[in-house]
């Protein structure tokens, strides 16, 4: 049986010419996270954006650091899922 994995990636904010860093996780790596749970927290200038786990499961990767500037798309966790 195949492992499934579940990528959280981000979203256009429609925020054209604005930088977008992360700026809180929610959940340690290893923890149980629940599909629309805040998983991230990001800013995108003034504005914080909460983004959900996109599946219920196991946090087994974050792929980006706290003050890191994000780009579209770009893949942030990976749930195991479960």
């Amino acid at each position: 049986m195949s492992v499934q994995r579940a990528e959280l990636r981000l979203p256009d904010l429609d925020l054209p010419e604005t930088v977008v860093t992360a700026c809180s996780w929610h959940a340690a790596v290893g923890a149980r996270v629940v599909e629309g749970d805040r998983l991230l927290e990001v800013l995108a200038g003034e504005v914080t954006v909460d983004l959900p786990a996109p599946a219920s499961g196991r946090l087994v990767k974050r792929c980006v650091e706290i003050d890191e500037v994000l780009k579209v798309d770009q893949l942030l966790a990976v749930i195991e899922v479960q």
